[in-house]
């Protein structure tokens, strides 16, 4: 306990003396004055949107619904399979 209280106490000890060093922010100043002109100015070229290619137009859709269509085939077939052979009719 005794080492933390020291150490804590040291460590204000540092923040404070830190914190009261005046601040002379006049060295990082950018006097724009001084700056040199550029000799040629570049204009950004505005970039127009293109269309989404025809891929992204029709085939990912079509692929789509060409899965959904097989999948949901796969399901109908499997409950068909299924239930023909779960329930036979006995004849008496």
């Amino acid at each position: 306990m005794k080492k933390f209280l020291a150490i804590f106490f040291i460590f204000l000890f540092i923040n404070s003396h830190a914190l009261a060093i005046p601040n002379d922010s006049s060295s990082f100043k950018d006097d724009h004055e001084q700056t040199p002109i550029p000799a040629i100015v570049i204009e950004e070229e505005i970039e127009v949107p293109e269309d989404p290619q025809w891929t992204y137009k029709f085939l990912i859709p079509t692929s789509v619904a060409i899965a959904t269509l097989v999948i949901i085939g796969n399901i109908v077939q499997y409950f068909r399979q299924v239930t023909k052979k779960r329930y036979k009719v006995i004849k008496k």
